[in-house]
């Protein structure tokens, strides 16, 4: 980007200032819950408007989320279509009509022994499998703490880690007993070498192939638009976006966010329920 200029925001009241990247970014990328999406899941018709403002923009528009690409399409068609869409937090990128670019998933060998250790580590976790050929697998006393849009087919099983029969995408894991972060930092030590564990985005960790993140995403769709990541500014609220921060050449966290994330934002945006993207998207158009 040409630069960075500071402002005042004058829709907050959290003594913050707004750092406006002063030219037009070349790539947007949005979370969804929390951020892009208001509290009721639906997407604030100033925020609609406002992007279909950026389309006349040379800027790729992508979504950065957890969800799958079934629980995306209707966000996609709320707010007209994207470019991009990075799924399962960067096990699964596909263009915006949903056609696979990337994926990483674990062998069904390796999914076993990740998920095996996990139960060892945290005795009582429920295991949920997001399959490759986009089955859903869960342990009987699996509870997932999903946004209420979310409609899952899931095949309910005594045990998911017998179940799996293929390629796992992730493992989210209902730790019951167990604080999640206190969870991530046991399993950190225990986990087969080629995976790792980390916060989901909900209130469960997630076990992935290693190296996934939103960023490395984000990073699949920068080489296929040829866009640095200095050209970049990425929106969040949750542990789980904090890698596409560190990515991006500027990162906008909602009020509503974690504190780990405000904390490493250098812009932070009204809340996900005051239309704190279309605030920022406006500043960018407008100011």
């Amino acid at each position: 980007m040409a630069g960075r200029s500071t402002h005042s925001c004058p829709c907050l009241n959290l003594g913050v200032r707004f750092e406006i990247v002063d030219s037009f970014p070349r790539l947007l990328a949005f979370d969804l819950d929390g951020t892009l999406l208001s509290s009721d899941g639906t997407v604030p018709s100033r925020v609609r408007a406002v992007i279909n403002s950026v389309r006349a923009r040379e800027c790729a528009l992508v979504l950065a989320t957890g969800r799958p690409w079934s629980q995306v399409i209707r966000v996609v068609k709320e707010i007209g279509g994207v470019d991009y869409c990075v799924c399962l937090n960067g096990a699964v990128v596909v263009d915006g009509h949903g056609s696979l670019l990337m994926e990483r998933s674990m062998t069904r060998e390796l999914a076993r022994t990740s998920a095996q250790l996990a139960r060892q580590v945290a005795p009582g976790v429920a295991l949920a499998a997001d399959m490759a050929d986009g089955r859903h697998i869960w342990d009987e006393n699996f509870v997932p703490a999903f946004p209420a849009d979310f409609v899952i087919d899931a095949l309910r099983v005594p045990d998911a880690v017998v179940a799996v029969d293929g390629p796992v995408l992730t493992w989210l894991l209902d730790c019951k007993e167990f604080d999640p972060l206190r969870a991530i930092e046991l399993l950190k030590e225990h986990l087969p070498s080629g995976t790792e564990v980390r916060p989901s985005g909900l209130e469960t960790p997630e076990i992935v192939v290693s190296g996934v993140t939103k960023a490395s995403g984000l990073a699949k769709i920068a080489m296929i638009c040829d866009i640095e990541a200095s050209d970049a500014v990425a929106f969040g609220d949750g542990l789980n976006d904090l890698d596409m921060f560190s990515w991006a050449g500027c990162s906008v966290a909602m009020s509503n966010a974690h504190a780990h994330v405000l904390a490493k934002a250098d812009v932070i945006a009204p809340s996900n329920d005051e239309d704190g993207v279309a605030v920022m998207l406006e500043a960018l158009l407008y100011d």
